[in-house]
């Protein structure tokens, strides 16, 4: 199924009821960290058939088999209209494996019937077997198909992958897509839309080039999938070695200026009423990008509702694995005796590591898990319960947190360099940058 194809049929599906709006949707309400300034930029000021500017970008033949090119009029748009083809294409200039594409939308054509999308596309593949392969922000109206997509190509043909739902645009919108390591993720207005773990996937993309993507509908205008203005550049990196969160605030999915990522085969956590909630029925597992700790580290949480599931604080996360990785403290709501340490393995397994009953597990308690060596030691409101070997694996890595279920859930979390921790236990006051 071609990408012409898929979106239609989708279109249907959403038409139909077949798939609730909660699904694509979503809620947000976070200011995200900004990386620095465009590598490459440019407002398509002035005429020109097919886009140029010089050298600046080059097609994207797979999705074009009748030979749709971007024209730029003041705007960049389609220069045909034919069913099944996609105005496509990369800039010629050198970016690094973890960038960001960003549009400004112009306009899309938000009619029912109408098929009109515009987005951009990050990790394009410059040559080679796979070359015009991508991933692709695919934005239009209420009305539309509105998607993150794996773009597999040939130079000939391209097989269109939806991977998750994305929220409806209007004109105006500024959508920057990002790549990360293994993880892609959306910012709309500011504000972190969609965010995925590529890990499991059998095909993916590691580096590449960014680039943009617009279909207007053959029954209407070539305008009706205009972009005002791209610009791409190099993706946020890590700063400093602490950081702490009281959850304020509502976002779905969690983000925080870019501090949260979910690990791979995980949709992460949300956060409502001043705690963080998983967002998945199952188990829910997030590390913390915005800093980088040293290997000497610690993850702690402070419980909030505790009426069934489980959860807890984790250390030394491979961000690049995968598969999920790491040391997790496990509270278990239901069946205290199955609290302790666990080995996370990068099949989506749990190795028990050394097991024990809470005496309690209770609501406002705070739960460390430190990671020193080969030592890990676990702290119950700054008291030490145990401590344990570890066979060695996992030296170093990101902190965070895990939690099964949408009723075990956290009100502060803090973690990082063991050196910057708090040195009384109580409450955190405010939520303190990650030194951006």
């Amino acid at each position: 199924m071609n990408l012409f194809e898929s979106q239609r049929a989708l279109c249907q599906v959403y038409r139909k009821g077949r798939l609730p709006a909660s699904l694509f949707l979503v809620m947000l309400m976070s200011i995200t960290a900004i990386a620095d300034g465009p590598i490459a930029s440019s407002s398509f000021v002035g005429v020109e058939d097919p886009l140029s500017e010089n050298g600046a970008w080059a097609p994207l033949t797979s999705l074009a088999p009748a030979g749709t090119r971007f024209q730029k009029n003041n705007g960049a748009y389609p220069d045909q209209l034919i069913s099944a083809n996609h105005a496509g294409a990369r800039t010629t200039a050198v970016l690094p494996a973890d960038h960001y594409s960003e549009i400004v939308v112009g306009h899309v054509g938000n009619i029912i019937n109408h098929v009109n999308n515009v987005g951009p596309t990050v990790r394009v593949q410059a040559s080679g077997p796979s070359i015009d392969s991508h991933y692709l922000w695919w934005a239009s109206g209420a009305n539309g198909v509105n998607n993150l997509y794996r773009i597999d190509a040939n130079g000939t043909t391209y097989t269109a992958n939806p991977i998750v739902p994305t929220s409806p645009v209007v004109d105006g919108d500024r959508l920057r897509l990002i790549s990360r390591g293994p993880v892609i993720y959306g910012i709309k207005n500011g504000v972190r839309d969609f965010i995925y773990n590529t890990g499991p996937d059998a095909t993916k993309y590691s580096t590449g080039t960014a680039g943009m993507l617009a279909y207007a509908d053959p029954s209407g205008a070539v305008t009706e999938a205009e972009i005002t203005s791209w610009s791409a550049g190099a993706a946020p990196v890590s700063s400093g070695t602490w950081t702490s969160s009281t959850f304020t605030g509502i976002e779905n999915p969690l983000d925080e200026g870019d501090r949260w990522y979910p690990l791979p085969g995980y949709s992460g956590f949300k956060k409502v009423g001043g705690a963080a909630i998983g967002r998945d029925s199952g188990h829910n597992a997030s590390g913390v990008w915005s800093i980088t700790p040293p290997a000497t580290q610690y993850s702690e949480v402070t419980l909030g509702t505790v009426t069934s599931g489980g959860g807890g604080p984790i250390v030394r996360i491979d961000r690049n694995n995968n598969g999920q990785t790491g040391w997790l403290l496990f509270l278990g709501a239901d069946s205290p005796s199955y609290s302790g340490i666990y080995k996370m393995n990068p099949d989506g397994s749990f190795t028990a590591a050394q097991l024990f009953t809470p005496t309690t597990i209770m609501p406002g308690d705070k739960w460390r898990l430190t990671a020193n060596g080969n030592t890990l030691e676990v702290f119950q409101n700054g008291v030490s319960q145990f401590v344990y070997t570890t066979d060695g694996s996992y030296a170093t890595g990101d902190v965070g947190i895990e939690a099964y279920g949408p009723n075990f859930t956290f009100m502060a979390w803090q973690g990082g360099d063991t050196a910057q921790a708090p040195t009384a236990p109580g409450p955190l006051a405010t939520t303190v940058a990650s030194g951006r």
